[in-house]
């Protein structure tokens, strides 16, 4: 089984919107052997959403078109695929008094415009969305061929999909299909991970790519022989032998997540000090479930009157040698483990642009530090990219430092 994926909506051509239900969707029917052979986004137009939708059931399928299912007069997917199809749209008598009581619980009439969300295309198997009012649909479009409608906010749009189009399009998967795999690195950069790949020498059989982000590369493996499964699990114990100290984890695993797992298991504690970070560090630990079994907290020390204060940093180091620098990191990282009385003290300092501060150093210079049992260690990064890409890429170098020092390994 092939699918594609159509987004539509004039906000996400024109960059108001993200567009993350896209990679959402693709990564999920990935990892269930169900192959995305095309992405598009398409603006709200009937006649761009029927050439659209006309292309993909051609090729694929399965098409599944998120968005364009609101009560406003640019929400056109219904009416777009009742002109397809040539079949009427039908009032949904239960999905319309769902909605009157949806807005009566809210004390609010129900605004005339949502009416349209009651319409569905004829033959429709209509989805339950508790969460909004913009219902989901699964149509038949021809022999093994399926339309699939789904509402666009992500919150409403990936319950929707987990519980209904998941099981849907497994129910009609045909025997074969592809299988892929995700090894997850970091701390090497692309082109010189892929000479240590080409000498692990994966199977036959088995495609690879590489996604850079950051300082992560992830590596997908994808198969879709009859032993797929097998010919995974060889490329991928091939490339944690070749890649080693590199590779963190493997399939959802995140840099984060694999340090909050170390410290758990080793019952250790984590105290962070952030200046050009702005929090970021804290935010990315805090995103993990049970963060707080480890992770004491962050103290953003912005300016060097907050290092001093909060930190402890001597006045006469921050005027001597800079807030940015190796031993205002060191001391930022110690100051944090006394302060919050935790095991490891981590720090992040620099410049992360447009300009350079008083001192003069370059954009994208950054040092990030650690303090704990074992010891400390310091490393001067300099980084490129705008400004929300440097603070990126310095909390992902020190999560690497992080992981490699929790697991005994020079940084």
């Amino acid at each position: 089984m092939q699918a594609e994926i159509i987004c539509i909506g004039n906000e996400l051509l024109t960059g108001l919107v993200e567009n993350s239900n896209a990679g959402y969707i693709s990564r999920r029917l990935w990892s269930r052997g169900i192959a995305v052979r095309e992405q598009r986004v398409v603006p709200d137009s009937i006649a761009a959403i029927v050439e659209a939708l006309k292309e993909s059931l051609r090729r694929s399928e399965a098409v599944i078109c998120i968005g364009g299912l609101g009560p406003t007069d640019d929400d056109l997917t219904r009416e777009a695929v009742a002109e397809l199809l040539r079949r009427p749209l039908q009032l949904h008598r239960e999905w319309l008094q769902h909605l009157e009581q949806f807005f009566a619980r809210r004390g609010r009439p129900m605004p005339a415009a949502n009416r349209k969300q009651a319409l569905v295309v004829e033959g429709s198997r209509l989805l339950f969305n508790p969460r909004g009012t913009a219902p989901g649909a699964i149509i038949p479009a021809g022999e093994r061929r399926w339309l699939i409608l789904l509402p666009g906010p992500p919150e409403e749009m990936a319950p929707m999909f987990e519980e209904e189009i998941l099981p849907f399009l497994e129910a009609r998967r045909e025997e074969g299909k592809w299988l892929s795999r995700l090894v997850r690195t970091a701390g090497c950069g692309e082109s010189e991970l892929e000479e240590k790949v080409k000498r692990s020498g994966l199977p036959g059989g088995v495609d690879l790519s590489y996604v850079a982000r950051g300082g992560e590369v992830l590596l997908q493996l994808k198969s879709c022989a009859e032993d797929a499964a097998e010919r995974l699990e060889n490329a991928a114990a091939r490339l944690r032998k070749e890649l080693g100290r590199y590779v963190y984890g493997e399939g959802e695993q995140t840099l984060a997540g694999a340090v909050a797992a170390l410290f758990m298991e080793r019952g250790l504690t984590l105290a962070a000090a952030e200046s050009c970070s702005g929090g970021l560090l804290a935010d990315s630990i805090t995103n993990i479930p049970g963060s707080s079994l480890f992770f004491k907290g962050s103290l953003v020390t912005y300016s060097n009157e907050a290092k001093e204060k909060l930190l402890g940093v001597a006045a006469a180091l921050l005027e001597r040698e800079g807030a940015v620098s190796e031993p205002v990191a060191l001391a930022m990282a110690r100051g944090a483990r006394e302060r919050l009385n935790a095991s490891v003290g981590a720090a992040i300092t620099g410049i992360a642009g447009p300009g350079s501060d008083a001192s003069g150093k370059p954009v994208g210079l950054v040092y990030i530090a650690a303090a704990g049992p074992w010891g400390e260690r310091c490393l001067r990064l300099d980084l490129p990219g705008t400004r929300r890409a440097i603070k990126e890429r310095a909390v992902q170098a020190l999560l690497t430092l992080l992981w490699r020092m929790m697991r005994t390994e020079e940084p």
